[in-house]
């Protein structure tokens, strides 16, 4: 089976989402390219897999976006007509901070009618999906959850040393969000409410590039900022990555929106706790690992709210790993292989093995 996929390998560095997905699937005897319109044109694929289509036309310049577009509708009508397979794994099912939400909801539709099947990472991001899209009635699904990150990034060291690497007071527990600052993130109103709560015990660290679409955002933060709160704005690398989560007594994602979140992933990697919005793929896990791993708050973060959720985790019998086997690269390679399968083998001779489902 040959597989294109956009993207396979190359945004790695970036988020090993893919090349951990893919190289799982290459040890199945599958054959995985990065998908480029050229590739597209010139060879056949069994699948081609997309990730993120709408973040690839959510561009600052609209004669950008509509290039990208035009280059997507030629792409898509060639691998139809080839023969081609098209699945779209639905990260987000709208590009955050949409540029031009009516134009790309309008793209997308036409994208997903065009498209034989969705992988969702849970039944949440299922039913979001389905509530705002139109998809053709031969399309399937599958639910396929996001993988654990505990083979792609150094172990965790000592608390102790670790706060001291990074400047850190040993005395006081550790709040941290970590990744790119962006304004759906919220860091600006966790900072706010950390200030409110007037929390003696703990320390917020912020650590991560802000988005240089709204360069006013790191002003907003440096503002904010007060003795206990230590910002690190810039990228961090996957060595002092390991260094901030091993700091770490609790992790936070302070969303205004969530549905997947490989951030969440990230943190039960390394066996911190989450505080996170109810909502998405952040509920599932909670259901599945329990509320010693994950508090989800429901309506919005508060003062209140924050100084309950890290009581509660303070006060949690966990155990010192998080039970992550179900969410290991190979078993989800395995089922994402069924589902290809699925797609390719006519339904008549396909033995279901997977949760998959035809569509609405």
């Amino acid at each position: 089976m040959r597989i294109l996929a956009s993207p396979a390998f190359s945004n790695e560095k970036v988020n090993p989402y893919n090349s951990l997905l893919y190289r799982e699937l290459q040890r199945l005897n599958v054959t995985v390219e990065e998908c480029r319109h050229s590739k597209a044109a010139k060879t056949f694929a069994d699948v081609v897999h997309f990730h993120w289509p709408d973040g690839d036309i959510n561009r600052k310049g609209l004669g950008e976006s509509l290039a990208r577009m035009s280059f997507m509708v030629i792409m898509v009508y060639l691998l139809k007509l080839k023969g081609s397979k098209l699945v779209w794994t639905v990260h987000n099912i709208a590009p955050h901070d949409a540029l031009r939400p009516g134009l790309s909801h309008r793209f997308m539709q036409w994208f997903i009618l065009h498209c034989d099947g969705f992988i969702f990472m849970s039944e949440a991001n299922k039913a979001a999906f389905y509530q705002r899209y139109r998809t053709s009635p031969k399309s399937r699904y599958a639910i396929i959850p996001h993988g654990h990150y505990r083979s792609c990034y150094p172990p965790a060291i000592d608390l102790l040393t670790a706060k001291k690497n990074l400047g850190l007071s040993p005395d006081k527990k550790v709040l941290l969000f970590i990744g790119m600052i962006k304004p759906y993130k919220n860091i600006d109103g966790l900072m706010q409410v950390f200030n409110e709560a007037a929390l003696k015990d703990y320390q917020l660290v912020i650590a991560g590039t802000p988005d240089a679409a709204t360069p006013e955002l790191r002003t907003t933060l440096e503002g904010l900022k007060n003795a206990n709160t230590s910002l690190f704005l810039r990228f961090i690398p996957d060595d002092e990555l390991a260094v901030f989560m091993s700091a770490a007594d609790i992790v936070i994602l302070p969303y205004k929106n969530i549905l997947n979140s490989g951030a969440l992933l990230l943190a039960l990697s390394y066996n911190r706790p989450v505080i996170a919005p109810h909502m998405g793929a952040v509920a599932d896990l909670q259901n599945k690992l329990g509320s010693q791993w994950i508090y989800g708050y429901a309506d919005g973060l508060t003062a209140s709210c924050l100084q309950h959720a890290l009581l509660a985790l303070e006060n949690s019998n966990r155990p010192a790993i998080c039970p992550l086997d179900d969410y290991s690269w190979d078993k989800l390679a395995a089922k994402t292989l069924d589902f290809y399968r699925q797609l390719i083998i006519p339904k008549s001779t396909t033995a279901i093995t997977l949760d998959t489902k035809k569509t609405r």
